[in-house]
């Protein structure tokens, strides 16, 4: 059974993993600032990504933090955010997570 936990939730930071049993699948870095969930870095296979990035908005959302901003560096990662729904080419800001959840309640294609 995969699980997607934070695993730094002591700070600002905030580190998600995947995991299957003992293995790790993947990770999210992120960091709250000014009131916006900035996401640094995710690594994994596509479906793991948007689960990622779905659960630090979830926990983000919680906490009373309503916009997302992705910071990627990998041009790879971008490009499946952008095939998710997370980003636009020309746009990283979510202003508002509640509304992208119930505006894309299934995965991208």
């Amino acid at each position: 059974m995969i699980t997607i936990k934070n695993v730094c939730a002591e700070s600002d930071d905030l580190v998600f993993k995947a995991n299957d049993g003992e293995e790790v699948l993947g990770t999210l870095n992120g960091r709250f600032e000014d009131g916006v969930l900035v996401i640094n870095s995710v690594r994994s296979e596509r479906f793991l990504i948007d689960g990622l990035c779905r659960a630090a908005m979830n926990y983000a959302f919680n906490r009373s933090v309503n916009r997302c901003r992705f910071e990627i560096d990998d041009p790879e990662v971008t490009k499946e955010l952008i095939g998710l729904g997370f980003v636009k080419i020309d746009d990283n800001f979510i202003p508002d997570i509640d509304n992208f959840f119930n505006s894309h309640k299934t995965c991208g294609k």
